[in-house]
């Protein structure tokens, strides 16, 4: 099994795919565009997916053996998962771990080992489009894939209050859908996730637009977290430059029900939040928060 060497830095700028500046020029043509015809498709960026004939994952921290690979089906089509068990005997907690909208659950492997290492259960799955899965991603189908994950869980014999629901960037977008429609998850832990599609493309550009103008879906993380009744956990980088923590970050927490905690990490950007913790404090904080 060929081992992947990549640590907390390989998240840097992640998200964006291309980068931040990169990012930046792009949204500087979508709001000249706007303003000379009226429209434009930011989807198909945000959707920043990557396709694998294989999954490769590593094996330096989680052995083969306790890894299972799952497939399961969201509107008609398969998508693929990686259920981890802890080596714990006897845990029965499970963190479900919504990702990134960069590549694949290949890609946050170091992030299920984080888990790993706190000693929970681990179950990571990847969208329609992503991976191995089939279809293309969009807003009602990366929340029908997170359902899916859910029922997998059911499945297995985890109850409600046994299920911890983590969302890293796009993820936090089927996470809060997750907590806000579906069930009530022991815990609610979003990191560098978006308020809203509007949040969003403000965030990137100096113009104060509606997310509608540059994209499909409404992504309303900021009203779902009202509807959420699970103690919420919120990490954020204090330097993110592509989901800006003021806009985004504090809105969700200001409309996040009690009991919930803020976490804001110095020096971190969008994608190096445990990293700039370090990860003796970013495991502690999540595993006593699950616990607690």
């Amino acid at each position: 099994m060929k081992k992947n060497t990549r640590k907390y830095s390989s998240f840097r700028n992640a998200e964006s795919g291309f980068g931040i500046y990169s990012l930046t020029k792009m949204l500087t043509f979508v709001s000249m565009t706007i303003v000379l015809c009226g429209c434009f498709d930011l989807d198909n960026s945000l959707f920043n997916n990557d396709t694998l004939k294989a999954y490769n994952l590593r094996t330096t921290v989680i052995p083969e053996s306790l890894r299972t690979e799952v497939v399961m089906t969201s509107q008609g089509k398969k998508i693929y998962g990686y259920f981890v068990q802890s080596s714990v005997a006897g845990e029965k907690n499970v963190v479900l771990y919504n990702h990134g909208n960069r590549d694949h659950l290949q890609f946050y492997w170091d992030r299920v080992e984080l888990f790993y290492k706190m000693g929970f259960n681990v179950f990571i799955y990847d969208y329609q489009g992503y991976g191995l899965s089939e279809g293309e991603p969009t807003e009602a189908g990366i929340y029908s894939d997170a359902d899916a994950a859910y029922n997998f869980l059911q499945s297995k014999g985890y109850s409600d209050g046994q299920i911890t629901v983590y969302g890293f960037s796009l993820g936090g977008a089927s996470a809060t859908h997750l907590a806000s429609n579906t069930f009530t998850p022991r815990r609610l832990i979003l990191e560098a996730a978006f308020a809203s599609a509007t949040a969003l493309t403000q965030s990137g550009t100096l113009l104060d637009l509606p997310g509608t103008f540059v994209m499909k879906g409404e992504y309303n993380n900021a009203e779902k977290i009202k509807l959420v009744t699970s103690p919420v956990l919120i990490l954020h980088g204090m330097d993110d430059k592509f989901i800006d923590i003021e806009k985004n970050g504090k809105i969700n927490f200001r409309n996040a029900n009690d009991p919930k905690k803020f976490i804001a990490v110095p020096g971190a950007g969008h994608s190096d939040v445990p990293e700039k913790m370090g990860e003796a404090i970013y495991i502690s904080e999540i595993r006593n928060f699950i616990l607690n």
